[in-house]
């Protein structure tokens, strides 16, 4: 056996190194899936809700003309629906400026339009926004108003999906926020 290992040992250490090898290519390959992954997790849960909010399209074009038409007749109640299917192909395109800008837009319309869901489902989107740009702590706060949205909602797994994303990250949930 002494023998073998002496006259192979080269091929050994080629097949162990090799194996390493593919190891760590493995893993980063998986890590840059994850982080591609985030980016679709983002806008997956963008997807509106029947309740107020516009059909997801796809087509920037026909989503910026419906924005424009309804911002014209001052169609409040529709604008969040569209600011946050918008936001989506601003992701997908990178464009990741204007899509916390028509976030925050949907936000604000969602607010004054009492359409809790679409609210949200902003707010997932904007903390997952800034955990990718280091901000944790805006991040919790975006999912805790996310969270006690869809506790009031009633929409249980969409309030425990929030509070896993909460632990995953590390925020309390246990706070009370205030002035927001």
């Amino acid at each position: 056996m002494r023998e073998l290992l002496t006259q192979f040992s080269g091929l050994a250490w080629g097949l162990l190194l090799a194996s390493f090898a593919t190891t760590v290519i493995g893993l980063l390959l998986m890590r840059r899936r994850r982080r591609a992954a985030g980016t679709t997790l983002i806008a997956a849960s963008m997807a509106t809700s029947a309740k107020g909010g516009a059909p997801v399209v796809d087509d920037r074009a026909a989503l910026t003309a419906a924005v424009s038409d309804a911002e014209a007749r001052g169609e409040g109640a529709r604008l969040p629906g569209l600011y946050l299917s918008l936001a989506k192909c601003h992701i997908e395109d990178g464009a990741t400026a204007d899509a916390e800008e028509l976030l925050r837009k949907c936000i604000r319309g969602a607010a004054e339009a009492k359409l809790k869901d679409t609210h949200a489902k902003a707010r997932v989107v904007l903390g997952d926004m800034a955990l990718q740009n280091g901000d944790r702590t805006t991040a919790c706060e975006h999912w805790q108003i996310a969270r006690a949205l869809f506790h009031e909602l009633k929409q249980s797994r969409d309030h425990e999906a929030a509070e896993s994303r909460m632990l995953r990250n590390g925020c309390p949930t246990d706070w009370v926020l205030t002035d927001f």
